[in-house]
C-alpha cells in the first residue's frame, strides 16, 4: 500500500466492521475478504467492499510481480545474446517465448536443469544443454507461432557457437534464487524518499543486518519492520497481495484463449471487482510509472491486458 505525503494513521476499524470481521480476529487477512482461485475471489462481495474502500481512502498500491520461471530463464538468452547485440531489441519476446515452451512442459524442464546443474552449466555441458533445450523446443512446436518459434531456435542454435554463456557458468548449480532480499533492496532504493515499512520477514530482516544499506556512505533510515498486528497498513496490503498473486498466477496458469473467455462471461459482482482492480491498479501506475513492475513474460502480461481492459487499451510496464 502506498500514499501522498507524510506517514499518517490508518483506521481500519470502520472496514473491518462493514466487512464484519470477528473482534477475536486480531488482523485482517485475504481470507476474511475471499477464498479461493482468482475467479472466486471476484465472485466476493466483500472484495468489493475493500477496493472501493482502498480508493475512498486515498490509498493506491505498488508491487513488484516476480514470474521466478520467467526470472530463472532470463540469463540463457542474454548470455547468446551479449555476443549477438544487434538482436537486443528482440530480448523480451524471446524470453517470453522460452518461458512459454519451458512451462508448457515442466517435468521436462525440470529434468533438463536437473541433469545440467542449472543456472551453474560446466563449461562441457553448453552444446549438449543448449542441444536438449533445441529438441525441447521442437518437441513443443505448438505452444508458438512459426515465426516466434525459428527465430527462437536460431538464437539457441548461435549459442552453440560460442566460446561461453556468461550468466549461467561456473556459478553453484541448482540454484535457481538464493535469496528475495534484493527486491526489498530495490524498492528502497527506487522510493528514496518514502518511508518504507515492512513485514517482519525474519530472512530480510537478518539480510538487511548483515549487509547494511547505506546511500552515499551514510546508512539508510527510511524504513523499518513491524509486525502486522499493529500495522493496518501492512494488513491492507497482505490482502492486497493475496489478491493480486492469484491473479497473476491464473494469467500464468490459464491459456490466452481461456482467459479470453473467463473475461467474456464476468458478470454482476466479478465484473464489478475486475473494473474495480483495473482501476485501482491505473491509478497507482498513473501517480507513479514505477509503483508496479513485472519481471513476466510479454504473454502473461497480455493476458493481463486482455482481463482487465484498461482504458488506453494497453498496461505492461
Amino acid at each position: 500500500m502506498v500514499h501522498e505525503g507524510a506517514p499518517r494513521p490508518i483506521d481500519i476499524g470502520p472496514l473491518r466492521a462493514v466487512m464484519r470481521v470477528q473482534k477475536t480476529a486480531s488482523e485482517i487477512k485475504l481470507e476474511h475478504v475471499a477464498k479461493g482461485d482468482f475467479l472466486d475471489l471476484l465472485r466476493s462481495t466483500k472484495l468489493t467492499t475493500f477496493l472501493r474502500w482502498i480508493t475512498e481512502n486515498g490509498l493506491m498500491i505498488h508491487y513488484h510481480d516476480l514470474d521466478p520461471l520467467y526470472w530463472s530463464i532470463v540469463d540463457i538468452v542474454d548470455s547468446i545474446l551479449l555476443e549477438n547485440p544487434e538482436l537486443f531489441g528482440f530480448h523480451a519476446a524471446l524470453k517470453s517465448d522460452l518461458a512459454e515452451v519451458l512451462r508448457s512442459d515442466l517435468p521436462a524442464t525440470i529434468g533438463l536443469f536437473h541433469r545440467y546443474g542449472y543456472p551453474g552449466l560446466a563449461l562441457e555441458s553448453r552444446r549438449p544443454f543448449l542441444n536438449e533445450l533445441i529438441a525441447l523446443l521442437e518437441h513443443n512446436s505448438a505452444v508458438l507461432p512459426d515465426c516466434n518459434r525459428t527465430m527462437l531456435k536460431g538464437v539457441l542454435q548461435m549459442g552453440r557457437g560460442l566460446d561461453g554463456l556468461e550468466f549461467i557458468e561456473g556459478y553453484p548449480p541448482n540454484m535457481l534464487i538464493d535469496d528475495f532480499s534484493t527486491f526489498y533492496m530495490g524498492r528502497i532504493a527506487i522510493f528514496k524518499h518514502a518511508t518504507h515499512i515492512l513485514d517482519m520477514e525474519q530472512t530480510i530482516q537478518d539480510h538487511f543486518l548483515k549487509t547494511p544499506l547505506t546511500s552515499g556512505g551514510a546508512p539508510v533510515t527510511h524504513f523499518r519492520f513491524a509486525d502486522s498486528k499493529t500495522e493496518p497498513g501492512i494488513q491492507l496490503a497482505d490482502v492486497v497481495v493475496g489478491v493480486l498473486g492469484k491473479m497473476h498466477s491464473y494469467f500464468t496458469e490459464t491459456p490466452r484463449d481461456e482467459v479470453a473467455a473467463d473475461r467474456a462471461d464476468l458478470s454482476g459482482t466479478s465484473l464489478k471487482n475486475s473494473e474495480l482492480l483495473r482501476d485501482l491498479i491505473s491509478t497507482s501506475h498513473d501517480a507513479n510509472i514505477a509503483f508496479l513492475h513485472h519481471v513476466s513474460s510479454l504473454h502473461d502480461r497480455d493476458k493481463l491486458d486482455l482481463f482487465l481492459r484498461f482504458h488506453d487499451g494497453a498496461y505492461s510496464d
